[in-house]
């Protein structure tokens, strides 16, 4: 792939691109799985951006309006980007954040962590029809734990509840997803919905089993889908790249060119793997852009259905 500056004339910011270290903003906890991206990134891209040192800033507060502000505040300049994710477009749909996706410069999608239903291995679920069905027969008293109350995980699961018939299952919060799968774990809750990544170890010691997952895992071959079990939708978690507003069209071009040779890195390539990530590139960054902007409108669509927003 050539990583030549996509420019139209040889002068100015253009012509000099990279002509400092690039900064990658990440708004997200420290080890979490969005900064573990940001350094995956950091790690792999400085061949790809002429030898140029690539660090990570994190800057944390007001569920990522801190480092969005930060990332407005640099209009135009291509040496700042931020990783940005599906937890993103759900504050922007809350109303928790005065941005939308219009605000910043859609660059590359990367990876998508397909949200999964979990329950212990000697649960008397088999198949999210079971759970469903439960359900449905006792109002009230099938529990399924999760991330968050108005999150991407509890989006997510409400829309796979919408697609089974709106059961009434109590949805339990906790402040980590792996809180979430301990509470399972531990019979409090019935279910848990997650990512692979949380309950990886969990299902290796034979300890929790998987009902369904919302795309094909390859770590989970036999594991059925949700469409592949009736419920016809794929939620996500998301993650990818996206820089200040104002880019010039051929710098975001250049970045995207140069981003996607990083993410083909032998390094960050085994860091998906770890991760159990699926590569999620779009075909372009207007897709990608597209994109946000249709989650946002579907988060808040659903949040407006369960009476969360009132607007």
């Amino acid at each position: 792939m050539s990583l030549a500056v996509v420019g139209c004339s040889p002068s100015g910011e253009e012509a000099a691109f990279p002509s400092r270290a690039i900064e990658i903003v990440s708004w997200a906890t420290p080890g979490g799985p969005t900064d573990l991206l940001s350094r995956a990134l950091a790690e792999a891209a400085p061949p790809h951006f002429d030898g140029r040192r690539v660090t990570v800033m994190t800057r944390q507060g007001g569920a990522g309006a801190a480092g969005m502000q930060y990332l407005q505040g640099r209009a135009g300049d291509p040496h700042v980007l931020g990783v940005f994710t599906a937890s993103g477009t759900v504050n922007m749909a809350t109303g928790r954040i005065p941005f939308s996706p219009g605000d910043f410069t859609p660059i590359l999608r990367i990876q998508i962590d397909p949200f999964l239903i979990a329950v212990r291995d000697d649960s008397p679920f088999h198949t999210l029809g079971d759970l469903f069905e439960a359900a449905h027969a006792r109002p009230g008293e099938v529990s399924v734990s999760g991330f968050g109350a108005a999150s991407a995980h509890f989006l997510g699961f409400a829309r796979l509840r919408a697609a089974a018939g709106d059961p009434d299952v109590r949805w339990i919060a906790y402040e980590g997803s792996a809180d979430a799968v301990v509470a399972a774990l531990g019979g409090h809750t019935d279910a848990a919905h997650t990512n692979y990544n949380i309950v990886r170890e969990h299902l290796r010691a034979g300890t929790m089993r998987v009902l369904g997952v919302a795309l094909p895992v390859e770590a989970l071959p036999d594991t059925p889908s949700y469409a592949e079990q009736g419920y016809d939708l794929a939620p996500v978690h998301w993650r990818g790249v996206v820089g200040p507003p104002g880019l010039d069209p051929a710098l975001r071009a250049d970045l995207r060119a140069r981003l996607m040779a990083a993410i083909e890195d032998p390094g960050f390539r085994e860091y998906m793997e770890r991760a159990a990530l699926e590569y999620a590139t779009m075909a372009d960054a207007d897709a990608f852009g597209a994109w946000m902007a249709e989650e946002v409108a579907t988060s808040r669509d659903m949040l407006r259905r369960l009476g969360i927003l009132d607007e």
